[in-house]
């Protein structure tokens, strides 16, 4: 079967089980609870004799993953039929907002679901955007930004960060066919985590035919053209020559692979020199690949600055904005190309619980039961283990297919700062930030929110990548007071100093994820954090504050 079959089979069964989402959910709670009937948690909880979804929730508790921290490790230690009657083929590792890794069990049945209605789900709705456009879409070549460490455990259990997941356990024979990428398979999965941008874009700058760029989130595409206009010419040379540049830092075994892969190409150099991207890097991606249609990424309103971004490197190439998703499960797949903060809930998945985010109704809500324009808390019950799991993401129903949601991502539970009980969470710090820029005449810079209580009262610092702005302080404080009420409140009361605006040199935040990826803390896992999560983190950007202030006289 074909890509297009594949994708147009996949498209038609999400529509049939969004049509009846709801008894989806019913069939697939019995699945579970009848599969893990006889494991340790569901005799412990009853499986056997649950009757139903009301059932369910009255004997089984909402739980965290403490519930399951020592579950886990015993599952990592060999122990079977703990959690789940069939064996985890994959751990995913996250850090989680504490920064304390965390081993989250996948089962085959929930790679399947990321196959089936992710993976095969994409295809589908590219193949129907471009049907009339550009019918052989899907047989064009991808920039694959991000990268498949065949990493495992001990036991041989493959584990790493869940957005590799997939396509490890896709190759876990050495099958998997990677043809239709621009760069060869020993890139793509390398026997360790480390910095492979140079090399994946010396292979998609050799490419002409391009025809779109992957990544899970929009920030890997935005830092991978950063660097290729960042190292124009240096790129060019070596392309050129059909060598490495000795100031790229880069293994003596990734130098003689590069060497025997990509000989000289004066021509293609040529044809790039004569871009004149030293310039103008205004519409840079089609420039470099004329047949380029689209991007895969997580984007949205929580990510404006690389949407900004990539509305000067591709202002006119669609974007299917990937999914909603977790290292607990992937739950949903973006609503189509071009639809940025619309997700469609995989009734398949497993069963999802809402428990609305006003805290006016105690009884978590199923997915029949929700109300477009209304937010809820997600707990979510996968094949993998997890019962009754409080995600701690707040979710707003923005439509429906058939009766599955369309929904956006809001905030997390507990990400937001607090001073004084105001509680502002990041899409607000998101809207300040946003009205901050219009006032202020600039472009979404990257920034990065904390609070200090070394004075009393206590305020909020905001870390800055630029300089020069004149009031930045009380312009931001007006701003934050006309994002949330709560904060404006308790200025108006005196509880909340005056916020303070810390500049700091363009490319600050990079540097930072740089820091990241060197403890080998792979990229797909770093999430641009809005709000300042690590002891780390917030001694960084202060020390760069200090130099940056203290040299330019502040």
């Amino acid at each position: 079967m074909d890509n297009k079959a594949i994708g147009r089979k996949a498209l038609e069964k999400l529509r049939m089980d969004a049509k009846a989402a709801s008894a989806v959910q019913r069939r697939e709670l019995r699945s579970i609870l009848s599969e893990n009937a006889d494991t340790e948690y569901g005799s412990r909880h009853g499986f056997a004799g649950i009757e139903g979804v009301e059932d369910f929730q009255s004997r089984v508790p909402i739980t965290t993953y403490e519930d399951y921290h020592e579950c886990i490790e015993r599952m990592i230690a060999g122990e079977h039929g703990v959690l789940t009657a069939s064996d985890p083929v994959y751990y995913a590792i996250t850090s989680g907002s504490t920064d304390v890794p965390k081993y989250v069990p996948v089962t085959e049945h929930d790679m399947r679901v990321h196959l089936d209605f992710i993976h095969c789900g994409i295809m589908g709705m590219v193949d129907e955007y471009f049907a009339s456009s550009c019918p052989d879409i899907l047989s064009r070549k991808v920039f694959q930004v991000g990268e498949f460490a065949r990493t495992a455990l001990p036991s041989g259990v493959m584990c790493g960060v869940r957005s590799a997941s997939l396509y490890q356990w896709l190759d876990r024979d050495g099958s998997f066919d990677v043809s239709s990428f621009s760069a060869p398979k020993e890139v793509l999965f390398p026997d360790e985590l480390e910095d492979l941008t140079y090399v994946k874009v010396r292979f998609a700058l050799a490419e002409r035919h391009l025809a779109s760029i992957h990544s899970v989130f929009l920030h890997r595409i935005v830092s991978a053209l950063d660097y290729i206009r960042n190292n124009w010419s240096l790129l060019l040379r070596d392309i050129e020559r059909g060598d490495v540049d000795p100031s790229i830092h880069l293994s003596s075994h990734w130098r003689e692979r590069l060497r025997a892969w990509l000989p000289p190409d004066p021509g293609r150099a040529a044809e790039l020199r004569g871009l004149g991207m030293d310039e103008d890097a205004h519409d840079m991606i089609r420039r470099i690949w004329p047949e380029m249609r689209y991007l895969i990424a997580i984007g949205g309103q929580s990510f404006p600055v690389y949407e900004e971004a990539i509305s000067i490197y591709g202002p006119d190439i669609p974007m299917h904005h990937f999914i909603y998703g977790a290292s607990e499960g992937f739950l949903s797949i973006a609503n189509g190309v071009g639809r940025p903060d619309e997700y469609i809930l995989i009734p398949a998945a497993g069963l999802f619980e809402f428990i609305p985010a006003d805290g006016e109704e105690d009884h978590p809500l199923l997915m029949g039961e929700l109300e477009r324009g209304m937010r809820y808390e997600l707990v979510f019950t996968n094949h993998s283990g997890l019962y009754r799991y409080r995600m701690r993401d707040v979710l707003e129903v923005v439509g429906f297919l058939g009766e599955a949601p369309v929904i956006r991502f809001c905030h997390r539970v507990n990400q937001m700062l607090n001073v004084a009980d105001e509680k502002v969470d990041a899409e607000q710090l998101g809207e300040a930030m946003r009205l901050f820029c219009g006032r202020m005449g600039i472009h979404a810079p990257r920034y990065c929110f904390d609070v200090d209580f070394s004075m009393r009262p206590g305020r909020y610092i905001a870390y800055i990548e630029g300089s020069g702005w004149v009031d930045a302080d009380k312009v931001l404080d007006e701003c934050l007071c006309r994002a949330s009420y709560g904060y404006r409140g308790c200025r108006l009361m005196g509880d909340i100093s005056m916020p303070h605006v810390r500049f700091m040199p363009i490319g600050t935040f990079r540097c930072y994820e740089e820091r990241i990826a060197s403890t080998g803390r792979a990229m797909a896992q770093y999430k641009p954090a809005l709000i300042v999560r690590s002891k780390d983190m917030r001694e960084f950007l202060a020390a760069v504050a200090g130099r940056h202030e203290k040299e330019e006289g502040r």
